[in-house]
């Protein structure tokens, strides 16, 4: 038992239910969303003033009941890794698409108080937002994964980036319409690659025809023969020429 949790049971006494928090901004989080009262520190005789208690004070604010939360903005992302939360606590609010969990952020600031929107604590601190709850996805181990887009191969990157040898590659391949008959389909595309490859996307062609596949594939490189960058380079695009050899269309999108 902490020193905070030894004051708040001598301060309410045994008859009433606790609910613990790891950090003192969960304290103020937690009042703010469901509880009535919070115990936190304040001053230590040895150490002093608890700075993120006042930190939180300072920038505390009445915000809005859990309760009392109509509407949740977020990017559909977050909404969907967010569901069960959201079905266990608040079933009946209207969910809301944004373009992205910043722009969620953002349209709170003109919106009804009884709207909240999920992000992250760098959206909250942007906007001047306060945090209801943290962590609310379905999986604890929820982790995203990013691309790095620039406009060509030449532009710099930030140099604290690992600088590994390349071992993947992402290449898209356009397959002919569903509705045709002529040319290869992806199956016999991704025959073509000869090249081991570790996931496969589809989504549909913007353009014409309609019913036109797009596939991003991303290659894996696991030939110790091409552990140089420049013969992993070299074959993730033979790989595309193999693919157009055999009447696809195909093109390298990055290596990495």
């Amino acid at each position: 038992m902490t020193d905070t949790d030894a004051a708040a049971h001598k301060l309410f006494g045994p008859d009433i239910a606790y609910d613990e928090s790891d950090t003192i901004q969960g304290v103020f989080n937690a009042v703010a969303a469901t509880v009535n009262a919070g115990v936190v520190p304040q001053e230590n005789t040895i150490f002093g003033n608890v700075i993120e208690t006042y930190d939180s004070l300072r920038e505390a604010g009445p915000g809005v009941k859990l309760h009392e939360i109509q509407s949740i903005l977020s990017h559909e992302q977050a909404l969907g890794q967010c569901r069960d939360f959201i079905k266990a606590h608040l079933p009946s609010a209207s969910l809301v698409k944004t373009t992205s969990t910043a722009a969620a952020a953002r349209a709170l600031l003109d919106n009804p108080p009884n709207c909240a929107a999920i992000g992250s604590r760098l959206c909250a601190s942007l906007f001047g937002l306060s945090i209801l709850y943290e962590s609310i996805q379905d999986d604890s181990a929820n982790f995203t994964r990013f691309y790095i887009v620039t406009r060509d191969r030449d532009i710099p990157l930030p140099s604290w980036l690992p600088k590994n040898q390349p071992r993947r590659a992402l290449i898209r391949i356009l397959t002919q319409p569903s509705t045709s008959i002529a040319g290869p389909g992806i199956s016999q595309l991704l025959a073509a690659l000869k090249t081991n490859f570790k996931r496969i996307d589809r989504r549909p062609s913007r353009g014409s025809p309609t019913f036109r596949d797009v596939y991003f594939v991303e290659l894996q490189d696991t030939n110790v023969e091409f552990e140089d960058g420049d013969a992993w380079s070299l074959e993730s695009r033979r790989a595309v020429q193999r693919i157009e050899g055999a009447g696809g269309d195909a093109r390298l999108i990055g290596i990495w």
